[in-house]
Order: structure tokens, then C-alpha cells, then sequence
């Protein structure tokens, strides 16, 4: 199976978002997500060969759509459970003061960015994403602002002691987050901020086992792709709080394997909350007793 993801910001109307989200739902066989707004599209999807192209075919015919990038990986089965196409006011959650132009801004190609790191010039390398996401997977001596969502890194920016005059790159997952943050960061000063085009995925299959160390978090049941985007043989969503983990331990319950974050392990070490309850019970009789 094919994963692809894209987005592109682009001015879009009821009418349009409505005649497309029709189009879209009567595709055959996707499995995914994509979110249409005023602001432009964001999606995911995963198919066959033809499935894929089909819907590359469909959003082609569009002039808004024309050019659009995609990152594409593998998966030996559907990685989303249904096919959704939902209208949002956003594409992507954040301030609604920073909207991109859907021009290129500020952008560093991998090639760039990889050149730029290898050189050893001074910069300042932030990452935008969630801690759960930053735990897989992050590029070499990147800042990690510990955020749980990213309308948080707006309160990061306003906080934090960065030199807003040193060259600055920023990244994420495929490169959409960037193009909100980046307007913020522009506004509070920072005179000298790059984006990472593509982002990690598109960073990852021009140069794995480089800069980035790890894996990458993604948003569906693969939970990470490895260096060569390939579904992730380490980690998977703890049952408990369903953050990303990579511990694998005997069920106190059952005695299956329970795959649990670090977090998790040392208090609920059970394979899911069928087993915790029962797990629970079981301690709380012989603590009566």
C-alpha cells in the first residue's frame, strides 16, 4: 500500500470545499483523512497504485492543486481505518492572524538544509512538534520546545530566550506547521528563520541515517517510519495513554507482551484496560485482605 500526504495553502470557498468533499468521499478503496478549509487543504490517504493516482488525477484537475507535492511511503496494509473528508475552518490549528500566501517563503530545500548542518555554522535548529512526537525522533541538537499540541507554540515563541538574530531552522513532520510558524516567529523579530520544505519526510528520503536521529512520528496505526519510511519495527501507542512507546514487557494480568511507554510501564504494567481493570481489582482485594 502507498501513504501519501499533502497540503497546500490556497483560497477556497464554501461552494468549492463542498463540490470537491463530494468528489472526493466517491473515490473507491482510500482510506484516510483529509481536511478541507478557507484556508487551503491538508490530507492523508493510502491505497493501491491506482487508488493513489486516482486521487492524484482528481485534485489535478483542479487549477488550486496544480503542482501539488506529495510525500509518499509504504505500508504492507491501510494504516487509517476509514475514508474521511471533513470541512474545518482551519486546515491546521494555530492563531488565526497567521495565514500563508501559498507561495514559497523561506523555504530550504533537504539538500539545503542538510548542506547548512553538515557545515557547522552557527544556527539555532527548532523543532515544532508535540513531546510525544520529539521522543521518536529529532534532528541532531535540535531544541525541543516540550509542547502537548501545537496551538502551545505560540506561548512558546513569546517565552522563550532564542537569539531572534542567529540564523534559525525550523521543521516538522511534512512541512505544514512551519508555514503558520514562521509567520509568528517573523512578527516577534526573528530576522533570520528557515523552514525545512517537505519537512522530515521529505528530508528523510534524500538523506537517511544523516542529521535526523531516529524515527518519525506519524499521524496513523504505523505510528513511526523509520529512516527509509518504512512502518516502524520499535514503537507502538501505548494502551494507556496512547503516546508513542518502545518498551515491551510481560502483562501483569494476562502475561502477553504489553507495549507501553516509560512512562506507563512502572505504574500500569498491563497490555490494555481490559487487563488494568482486572489487574486493579486483583491488587485491591489483596491489599484488603
Amino acid at each position: 500500500m502507498i501513504v501519501t500526504t499533502f497540503f497546500r495553502f490556497v483560497d477556497l470557498s464554501q461552494e468549492e470545499r463542498q463540490a470537491l468533499r463530494e468528489r472526493l468521499l466517491e473515490l473507491p478503496g482510500l482510506k484516510g483523512l483529509i481536511l478541507l478549509a478557507p484556508e487551503g487543504i491538508n490530507g492523508m490517504a493510502s491505497g493501491t497504485e491506482a487508488e493513489i493516482s486516482a486521487l492524484r488525477e482528481l485534485l489535478d484537475s483542479y487549477p488550486h492543486f496544480e503542482g501539488l507535492e506529495y510525500k509518499n511511503s509504504e505500508c504492507p496494509q491501510r494504516p487509517f481505518p476509514k475514508w474521511k473528508v471533513e470541512l474545518k475552518d482551519q486546515s491546521i490549528l494555530y492563531g488565526d492572524r497567521f495565514r500563508p500566501s501559498g507561495e514559497r517563503h523561506r523555504h530550504l530545500t533537504p539538500k539545503e538544509w542538510h548542506a547548512l548542518l553538515k557545515s557547522k555554522e552557527p544556527v539555532t535548529v527548532l523543532d515544532t512538534r508535540n513531546r510525544y512526537e520529539t521522543r521518536v525522533g529529532t534532528f541532531r541538537e535540535a531544541i525541543d520546545p516540550d509542547i502537548d499540541s501545537f496551538t502551545e507554540f505560540s506561548d512558546y515563541l513569546e517565552n522563550c530566550d532564542l537569539p531572534k538574530d542567529r540564523t534559525t531552522l525550523i521543521y516538522c513532520t511534512g512541512g505544514i506547521r512551519c508555514e503558520k510558524a514562521i509567520l509568528e516567529m517573523e512578527e516577534l523579530g526573528f530576522s533570520e528563520v528557515f523552514q525545512l520544505e517537505g519537512g522530515i519526510l521529505k528530508y528523510l528520503e534524500e538523506f537517511p541515517d544523516e542529521e535526523f536521529e531516529g524515527e518519525c512520528f506519524v499521524f496513523d496505526s504505523r505510528v513511526s517510519v523509520d529512516q527509509h519510511l518504512k512502518p516502524s519495527q520499535r514503537f507502538w501507542l501505548c494502551p494507556h495513554c496512547g503516546d508513542p512507546g518502545d518498551l515491551k514487557l510481560p502483562c501483569q494480568q494476562c502475561g502477553g507482551d504489553a507495549h507501553l511507554c516509560a512512562d506507563c510501564a512502572s505504574v500500569l504494567p498491563t497490555c490494555s484496560k481490559d487487563c488494568t481493570y482486572h489487574w486493579r481489582r486483583l491488587n485491591a482485594r489483596q491489599t484488603c485482605s
